[in-house]
């Protein structure tokens, strides 16, 4: 009764983090529309266009008044290049049901190396995007709450974010969606509000530049070289960070996924460019100056608003959205992974969906790796600031040249006119990159030129494993001629013996017919007639491939398909153990495990080892045996 009672406290507190689980068959309705879409993959875009004034503002400030006259030109390059990349991603997503974007797009037209880069950038891009914006969200309320103005009580709160982040994410896309809607809505509210008062402020009164600003923008007089140009347009880009989310996660909107897809993609395009042309514009007609305590649009805000409920809502707004700004990549890399998993790139239980309908492996990876972060950095957000963004051009190159190459072998209808957007999303793109990398090389960009390479070692390394392992497990008609011949045998054997001397049962839990599953049926009927194959059906169209495949293959042993809406097989399998073991006809119920044992250590960790896991659960009940059945590949 004690254990019963345990077992239940933990079921409620399960379900009250995590939720009840969601049924498969539930997926549609736990998709997003654009409504839903915007806070769930456009906090990351939205709140880059707050800071992105500072950025193009810190380059121009040194040219004085020349550079503030230059700061509309930039932002209009700023707002072409982003029409450019929502044109590539529009492409994209109309390609490309699937999701993927950048990875999905140069892995098919440049190649196997081009769309590992692009998939290792993203993943770069996407665990800095989740560091960086919780690091900056909570320096930002140090001016509100000193308590967090000591690094180690800084890194704490960075932390605890980063927890929360994920618990709502493991609760489903639905649940993030509606979290995260009323703070992301208001905050674009403010935006316009801000932008939309503050040009009638300038159009019906006029506006004076601030008089204190005139003595430090005398004092610069830098010229406005084609260098500094691209500096400061270098440096505004970052508020296009996020725009390839929307890309990656097709699958996460309701039907018709391709159009709501495009239709958040241009909803967000539109709201990234007013916001930041808006603010630009009253920035440099008041001739701010960006500080690291005094942002443009806290600037914008007092000067637009005034102390009044609005300015308080907007700088309420500010701290938010870099919070939910993390929100972003909690959704897109997972999904990223899932795809590599597909692919043979990742392990494969990225591929996995959880409880809730998400890839909560992809979660639990983002936010280990996230935490690491930030406490290898202590919290320090202008210590991770030179490696974020740098990622995300490489993937807008990647995404333009692969389209435009594509373009030229296929010659699809209209491709003349898609051709030059997509050439110049491309190397635009990568031109931001090469300023990025250069200008904040010393800062520590450098680090991206080896964490990158690394990614990509790292996938090509687990896709060698999984080929070969692949290739070592595979049958061919001699080995499934030569296991029929021994069933057989033994079947034959047995012809003069009543099968209800048999009173043991054995069941063999599979997921494909290979030589490890061949090996451990042989093994079990050896023992006892009475042996089922069993196959827990948490994928549809899989079972109905095993069922056919084992139909083909004339297996004599008996297939039985557990379906598992929930897609709980440890649990799913355990409950038809628990329902053999009440027949009392069977005197012993054994579960024969197929395992493949990996030549070296570290590839345990490319397999979910549920067979570990199934083999620690029955050994807990009393009258269930469990036995291994190892396959060791030959050595190199």
């Amino acid at each position: 009764m004690a254990a019963a009672g345990s077992k239940l406290v933990w079921l409620r507190l399960r379900t009250l983090i995590f939720g009840h689980p969601i049924a498969t068959q539930s997926a549609e309705h736990q998709k997003v529309g654009v409504f839903g879409g915007i806070p769930v993959f456009g906090s990351d875009v939205i709140s880059s266009q707050g800071y992105a004034p500072d950025a193009i503002l810190y380059v121009l400030v040194l040219a004085g008044t020349a550079g503030y006259a230059a700061s509309m030109k930039v932002t209009a390059a700023i707002v072409l290049l982003l029409v450019s990349v929502l044109m590539l991603y529009r492409r994209t997503i109309q390609k490309y049901a699937q999701g993927g974007g950048s990875y999905t797009v140069a892995h098919a037209y440049l190649g196997e190396t081009m769309g590992l880069l692009a998939g290792a950038s993203l993943t770069v891009d996407y665990i800095l995007t989740v560091a960086v914006s919780i690091s900056s969200s909570v320096e930002n309320l140090t001016g509100i709450f000193p308590w967090l103005e000591p690094t180690s009580h800084k890194v704490l709160a960075d932390c605890l974010i980063i927890v929360f982040m994920t618990l709502v994410n493991l609760r489903g896309l639905k649940e993030s969606a509606r979290l995260f809607a009323l703070p992301v809505y208001t905050y674009i509210i403010s935006i316009f509000a801000l932008v939309g008062f503050g040009m009638f402020k300038y159009f019906a009164y006029g506006i004076t530049p601030l008089p204190h600003s005139q003595a430090i923008i005398a004092a610069n007089t830098e010229t406005l070289t084609l260098f500094v140009f691209l500096r400061a347009m270098a440096a505004g880009t970052t508020a296009l960070t996020g725009t390839e989310a929307v890309s990656n996660g097709v699958t996460a909107f309701k039907a018709p996924a391709q159009k709501r897809a495009i239709n958040t993609l241009f909803v967000l395009g539109f709201i990234v460019a007013f916001g930041l042309a808006g603010m630009v514009f009253l920035a440099s007609k008041y001739q701010l100056i960006p500080t690291d305590d005094n942002t443009i649009i806290n600037q914008l805000g007092l000067l637009v608003f005034g102390r009044s409920i609005m300015y308080y809502v907007l700088m309420a707004g500010i701290a938010i959205i870099l919070v939910i700004a993390a929100n972003t990549p909690f959704v897109g890399l997972p999904i990223l992974l899932s795809l590599m998993a597909r692919d043979g790139y990742a392990p494969r239980y990225f591929k996995n969906l959880g409880d809730r309908l998400v890839y909560s492996s992809g979660i639990w990876f983002l936010s280990l790796i996230s935490l690491l972060l930030i406490l290898i950095f202590e919290g320090d957000t202008h210590s991770m600031l030179p490696l974020y963004a740098i990622g995300v051009f490489i993937s807008f190159s990647l995404t333009g040249f692969g389209l435009a190459r594509h373009c030229l072998q296929s010659k699809p209808k209209g491709y003349l006119r898609d051709l030059p957007i997509f050439l110049f999303g491309g190397l635009i793109s990568f031109a931001v990159f090469l300023i990025f990398l250069i200008t904040k090389f010393t800062e520590g960009a450098w680090l991206v030129a080896i964490i990158i390479p690394a990614f990509i070692f790292i996938f090509n390394t687990v896709a060698k494993v999984y080929r070969r392992e692949i290739e070592l497990i595979k049958t061919t008609k001699e080995d499934i001629d030569e296991f029929n011949r021994e069933i057989s045998r033994i079947t034959n054997r047995r012809c003069q013996v009543d099968l209800s001397e048999y009173k043991s049962k054995i069941v063999v839990p599979v997921f494909d017919i290979n030589k490890i599953v061949l090996h451990a049926l042989q093994y079990g009927y050896e023992l006892t007639p009475l042996i089922t194959a069993v196959h827990v059906a948490s994928d549809k169209e899989r079972a109905e491939k095993l069922q056919r495949k084992w139909k083909e293959n004339n297996i004599q042993i008996k297939l039985e398909i557990i379906d598992s809406p929930y897609r709980a097989t440890v649990h799913d399998l355990l409950q038809y153990l628990d329902s053999l073991e009440k027949e009392r006809r069977y005197g012993t119920v054994t579960l024969v495990i197929p395992e493949f044992v990996p030549q070296r250590l570290w590839q345990n960790f490319l397999h979910n080892q549920t067979g570990q896991l199934m083999k620690l659960l029955v050994l807990l009940r009393k009258d269930i045996l469990v036995t291994s059945v190892p396959y060791h590949p030959p050595l190199e």
